[in-house]
């Protein structure tokens, strides 16, 4: 067996012991997962910064990685899936803490602002989407960056909407014109994403 049919081999047994499908791969990995399709029939071969990447990505060795496909011992056990969930809902639990923590100060110490203190709570759904946009950046889930974007406009409009409501004497009659901003933003989203994912399916596989 050739290094190229090793190479195969052990991307398609880590790839699925991680619990990756060939295109959550190929988001990570910046290609497309018509590339990963190839390296795992042994088609092409990854250049080597792609395989160190691959690597680390399974926490193995490229030596590892172009070795003899039978002393390939990758954790059964191990979940990336479930353990980004955790993770995500361990930050956005965070977020929320301490919007918690702050609606309590507010109405045990400040007596005169308990009746906006609940706004703390509207200014955590915004910003629990800005962890959950972060890490989902950091993963590559590409889907998931575009309706955490979403949901962070139209959360942070909503949560201006609200303060500006309550905390103006006089709040404008047409304050919810602000919604409008949401609109061309929505679009923006739409767009830009749907650009990433047809140059994501134009780009270059660069295979030796």
């Amino acid at each position: 067996m050739d290094i190229k049919e090793n190479i195969a081999k052990n991307i398609t047994t880590y790839r699925k012991a991680s619990n990756l499908t060939q295109l959550d791969l190929a988001e990570k990995l910046h290609y497309s997962d018509k590339a990963v399709s190839k390296w795992e029939r042994g088609d092409a071969v990854p250049d080597i910064v792609t395989l160190k990447s691959i690597a680390d990505l399974f926490g193995i060795t490229v030596d590892t990685l172009i070795g003899d496909p039978k002393r390939a011992k990758p954790k059964s056990k191990y979940n990336l899936s479930k353990r980004r969930i955790i993770l995500a809902a361990c930050s956005a639990g965070l977020v929320w803490l301490v919007a918690i923590v702050a609606y309590a100060f507010i109405g045990l110490i400040f007596e005169e602002l308990i009746s906006v203190s609940w706004l703390s709570l509207i200014v955590a759904i915004p910003i629990t989407f800005i962890v959950l946009l972060v890490l989902t950046s950091v993963w590559g889930k590409n889907i998931w960056n575009a309706v955490f974007s979403s949901f962070l406009v139209w959360t942070l409009l909503l949560a201006v909407y609200l303060c500006l409501f309550k905390l103006l004497s006089t709040p404008p009659l047409r304050l919810w014109l602000i919604f409008i901003i949401g609109i061309p933003l929505q679009v923006l989203i739409v767009l830009w994403f749907t650009y990433k994912n047809v140059n994501r399916q134009h780009k270059d596989n660069a295979e030796i």
